[in-house]
């Protein structure tokens, strides 16, 4: 798995057949151009046979120890391969490695079955009907399906902090 610039992600745009997974691709540039990531952030690209398949935009943050994820993309006709799942759990290794602790992100209902089937703990909805994730980050998916059982059982275990909690009230975010 490697890391590729913005030209290098531009230059991948430019070869990408028209489809809903490429207008992804190309939201996820977009949005990373815009927040400037891709100096300190650039995406990971999982590679078959020395061709990009799936690219996975988030953030490392030293000081909160958190992982968050933006978007995870499959590119156009590379579909059903399972590439999404390999780099998101390459992603996740290298996060634990790197000090991260949890992992953040918002998920579209239409993407819950492929979150659920990789471990992911929903414990938001927000007013749009996007459903939040801030849990423990772990290396596998062994790691996280058995966590997360535990937090069936225990939900305390995988809520946030109280600060985050609170925040997250403020703006009307239902808890669950």
């Amino acid at each position: 798995m490697i890391r590729y610039t913005q030209e290098q992600v531009e230059q991948l745009l430019l070869a990408q057949p028209e489809g809903r997974n490429t207008k992804f691709l190309k939201s996820s540039h977009n949005l990373w151009f815009r927040f400037k990531n891709y100096v300190k952030n650039p995406p990971f690209v999982l590679e078959e046979d020395g061709e990009p398949v799936a690219l996975v935009f988030i953030t490392f943050s030293n000081r909160s120890k958190y992982a968050n994820l933006y978007e995870i993309v499959t590119l156009e006709g590379k579909e059903g391969c399972g590439y999404a799942s390999k780099v998101y759990w390459e992603v996740m290794k290298a996060a634990h490695e790197a000090g991260m602790e949890r992992l953040k992100m918002s998920c579209t209902p239409s993407s819950v079955t492929w979150h659920k089937r990789n471990g992911t703990i929903f414990w938001a909805v927000d007013p749009s009907g996007s459903l939040r994730v801030d849990q423990p980050l772990f290396p596998t998916i062994q790691e996280q399906l058995a966590f997360r059982e535990r937090a069936v059982n225990d939900p305390s275990i995988s809520l946030p902090v109280t600060k985050v909690l609170d925040k997250l009230k403020e703006e009307g975010v239902e808890s669950h």
